[in-house]
């Protein structure tokens, strides 16, 4: 397996999410910026994979085409995505619209390769988006043009006899058999359940296996291949009041519901739109109807044929990547995905790739430049059930932690960035990089640093953390020179300590209560120049007396004492042999 430059491991470091802006904001943009290039100076880009094209031929040669693409291809392109995670990260092939656009559909085209993959490899589909959206007609335009037995039922309406039929008895008086209504689900080809999220409670278990088994009462559907399924969006927490969000009688999905659905795909309302969009579609309205301006039949069997071969060749990076992402999101205090999530995304990112391979055969261009990290993130975007269950998800957050696992994933076990990696929190991240001297160069333990003095939004818990951070590293030769300068700028007060007089002039000030917390929390240090907390309490009195009298926002000497021994311990702070002013 490739092993990731330096670079793509800044990169993925820098991708993890940010909290909230606060008063100190712009020092560390700047710190993180210093890093960046720092990062820059000290790494070569790395160069793309070439591979090789193959001349299309026999049948036999065009298979071997798809599976020598597909595999050479590996990791080839592997720069990380951008930060910008509403957007989907195909920055390898740039492909015109086949499916979406010539029906007069806008905003729809970077969704093309999931809802192929869906059609290729016949696995379930739920569409979520606001009324007037353009679900009903997409699902029902591809029915159309794949000349399927196509059934559609709206689940606040339905009964079960109108899925099944009208239920008979046995001339033996044992059993039921149904009689097929020109509605009922025997025979057809494609199921669309519209309005899933308003069904009742006893229909919903009725159509799990449907959805999942392609079943009824136990009855196989012989001739069902597709399941498919439209939704309005949920009221998550940040849609409260906001009247335009909620829909009456609309409920999150039974996880278990949820659960069965391979792809999860969030449609694009008229707000999601650029301007021209909105003109193009606006104008489009009076044109009639349009054919796809492809076969759609033979693209899908392109797909089709090309999942199934890499399903037989399952690529071991992919596999690897599923890996860390389980455990990037452990780290991440997530709630962890199914066993039949887990192994259905496998099955998505594959269907994905087979896709825009297809797309990119039928836009006349070369298959073998579909990349796999674009295919593995659009799975993963539109893959997590907590679309149809919780209603938000922070799609920045999902792509950091993309970012994170597909770099572990990258590394060889014995790698000691695998295990930095592995790890969420920033500054216990900066811990192990301090406890792995050897295998973590000065050049890439500087970002480390960076990015873990960025985590913390407090300025006197920032304090505590910066000089942690600067007793740990100021023995490291060769950081780069953006790390001491912005730690020296956070601790100076610390560090050049000065002794200094505050008048209280109001007996109640809440200066006056912080300043005798301080007191009390110094006067209880021991004063024994030879025990080894010693000197650590000695830099202790100095932050805690450097934050007085107004810094202690948000937070108490108490909490910023704790934070201090608390890092001393975890980045093994030595006795220091420089002494500090007091």
């Amino acid at each position: 397996m490739t092993t990731p430059n330096r670079e793509a491991l800044c990169n993925a470091l820098a991708a993890r999410p940010v909290a909230k802006a606060s008063a100190g904001a712009k020092s560390r943009q700047r710190g993180k910026a210093g890093a960046a290039k720092a990062a820059k100076r000290t790494t070569k880009s790395r160069k793309s994979c070439a591979t090789a094209r193959k001349t299309p031929g026999s049948k036999k040669a065009k298979k071997t085409e798809t599976v020598t693409s597909l595999l050479a291809a590996g990791r080839g392109g592997y720069e990380l995505p951008t930060d910008r995670a509403a957007q989907h990260v195909d920055t390898a092939v740039a492909l015109p619209s086949l499916l979406t656009q010539p029906l007069g559909l806008e905003g729809w085209a970077a969704l093309e390769p999931v809802i192929l993959a869906a059609l290729a490899s016949a696995e379930p589909l739920l569409l979520i988006g606001r009324h007037g959206a353009a679900k009903s007609f997409l699902l029902e335009r591809l029915a159309e043009a794949l000349e399927l037995e196509f059934r559609c039922y709206n689940a606040s309406l339905i009964d079960y006899d109108d899925l099944v039929g009208i239920p008979v008895p046995d001339k033996d008086g044992k059993g039921l058999h149904y009689i097929s209504t020109p509605t009922s689900i025997w025979g057809a080809e494609v199921v669309f359940v519209d309005e899933i999220s308003r069904t009742r409670p006893d229909l919903a278990n009725k159509l799990f296996p449907i959805i999942h088994e392609r079943r009824v009462q136990g009855v196989e559907l012989k001739h069902l291949r597709h399941r498919w399924a439209a939704m309005n969006p949920i009221a998550s927490g940040d849609d409260e009041g906001d009247d335009d969000l909620q829909y009456l009688g609309v409920e999150p999905l039974d996880p278990a519901l949820a659960d069965r659905f391979t792809f999860l795909i969030e449609v694009p309302d008229w707000d999601d739109l650029t301007s021209a969009e909105q003109i193009r579609l606006l104008v489009d309205q009076f044109r009639g109807k349009h054919p796809f301006p492809i076969n759609l039949e033979a693209l899908v069997d392109d797909a089709t044929r090309t999942f199934a071969l890499l399903c037989e060749q399952l690529p071991g990076h992919l596999v690897a990547y599923f890996l860390a992402l389980g455990s990037v999101r452990a780290s991440a205090e997530l709630r962890p995905f199914s066993t039949r999530r887990m192994a259905t995304l496998v099955r998505a990112a594959l269907a994905v790739q087979a896709a825009r391979m297809a797309l990119a055969r039928g836009a006349d261009a070369r298959p073998q430049d579909v990349d796999w990290q674009t295919s593995v993130w659009l799975a993963v975007r539109h893959g997590d059930p907590d679309l149809a269950t919780v209603g938000h998800i922070d799609r920045a957050r999902q792509l950091a932690l993309h970012r994170q696992a597909w770099t572990v994933s990258g590394l060889e076990a014995d790698d000691p960035w695998r295990v930095l990696l592995e790890v969420n929190d920033p500054v216990e991240r900066v811990a192990r990089a301090l406890r792995l001297r050897s295998g973590v160069s000065p050049e890439d333990l500087g970002p480390l640093v960076l990015d873990a003095l960025a985590s913390e939004e407090n300025q006197a818990l920032r304090m505590a953390l910066a000089l942690a951070l600067y007793l740990g590293c100021r023995e490291i030769h060769g950081l780069p020179a953006v790390v001491p300068e912005t730690l020296g700028h956070s601790v100076r007060r610390v560090l050049n300590f000065v002794e200094r007089s505050v008048r209280l002039r109001n007996s109640k000030s809440s200066h006056l209560g912080v300043a005798q917390e301080v007191k009390g929390i110094v006067d209880s240090m021991p004063a024994q120049g030879g025990q080894p907390e010693a000197t650590r309490d000695r830099y202790a009195r100095n932050l805690l007396r450097a934050l007085l009298p107004d810094s202690y926002t948000n937070t108490t000497p108490t909490a910023v004492h704790t934070l201090f021994v608390q890092l001393w311990e975890r980045f093994g702070l030595a006795d220091p042999q420089t002494e500090v002013q007091t």
